[in-house]
């Protein structure tokens, strides 16, 4: 019998060791992954993912089922560790530097919606989809996203707010 995330992590919430591990190596290398695209260093990636799972060993008891998926529970952990140790290191942003257009993939997606993304995103003008993938892969807040591509907060929100509209509507077609 195939044991579900949302299991073992229940069994981690009732300090099961056993469970802790497999929950682990069932989901470290997709944490990796999440991290990876936030932090430009491998090395600080693999400490935000550790960090995260000692989190997550902590606070198992916290994941509520009827709030989404357990999986989803654990990677937005992972995001947010990734995020604030991007944060706080100022030096980081200045090491920061693109992923190719195609890096944003995600192994839960099909070919299929990847390409759709892909058609979607096509669509809108270049310097909006970099401030998307800055503030959706990396994380970078809006005043961050302002300085760096020498925008006014205010249009950069506006067309931000404009380009996400646009995706949205895009991918409902």
């Amino acid at each position: 019998m195939h044991t579900t995330i949302e299991e073992l992590l229940s069994r981690t919430a009732a300090r099961d060791p056993e469970a802790f591990r497999a929950l682990y190596d069932r989901t470290v290398s997709r944490q990796l992954v999440i991290a990876r695209r936030i932090l430009p260093r491998n090395d600080l990636a693999e400490e935000a993912v550790h960090d995260a799972f000692v989190s997550i060993w902590h606070s198992a008891d916290r994941f509520r089922p009827e709030a989404g998926s357990a999986l989803g529970w654990i990677c937005t952990i992972v995001r947010r560790r990734a995020i604030d140790r991007l944060r706080a290191s100022p030096w980081l942003h200045r090491e920061l530097t693109l992923l190719p257009e195609d890096d944003y993939k995600s192994a839960d997606t099909t070919p299929e919606e990847r390409l759709t993304l892909e058609q979607c995103l096509a669509e809108l003008s270049a310097h909006v989809r970099t401030a998307i993938r800055l503030a959706y892969l990396y994380g970078m807040t809006h005043s961050e996203l302002s300085a760096r591509l020498d925008m006014p907060l205010g249009t950069l929100k506006s067309q931000l707010r404009r380009g996400l509209a646009s995706l949205r509507e895009c991918l409902s077609r």
